[in-house]
């Protein structure tokens, strides 16, 4: 059973169309539905920019270490050879993102909990060193 509160916002006359077209072709007509599927949306649209960053972060340290995309297996490999901990999870995590194919789920507005956060949240968990 949904619970719903209502809040109010306002749309310019000349986007009036837009929002009704929008609301009919993703929200069956209902506003709420569309805002909801707009939402989940923005919420890729994020995330795909923070990972967009993280890898303009990661190309740059890279750069700066004197590495190269080359050279990462033998490097990952050293550090899982290693009795570093923080170095085996880092690791870790390099080698999940190297082998998985990840697909952003497209989630309808009923499922819970969060698939995406859910999967990111295990790969993390992976990568976590066992004592």
């Amino acid at each position: 059973m949904r619970t719903a509160t209502t809040i109010g916002f306002s749309v310019e006359e000349r986007d009036r169309a837009r929002l009704d077209h929008l609301a009919d072709t993703f929200g069956g007509g209902n506003r709420s539905a569309f805002l909801r599927a707009a939402m989940d949306v923005m919420e890729h649209l994020e995330l795909v920019q923070r990972i967009g960053r993280l890898q303009a972060y990661g190309a740059e340290r890279l750069v700066e270490s004197g590495f190269t995309v080359d050279d990462i297996p033998d490097v990952v490999d050293k550090a899982l050879d290693s009795h570093d901990a923080t170095a085996i999870a880092q690791a870790r995590l390099v080698v999940a993102g190297l082998s998985r194919s990840w697909r952003v789920p497209v989630r309808s507005a009923a499922e819970e909990p969060d698939k995406l956060r859910q999967a990111f949240a295990d790969a993390l968990a992976e990568t976590e060193p066992k004592d």
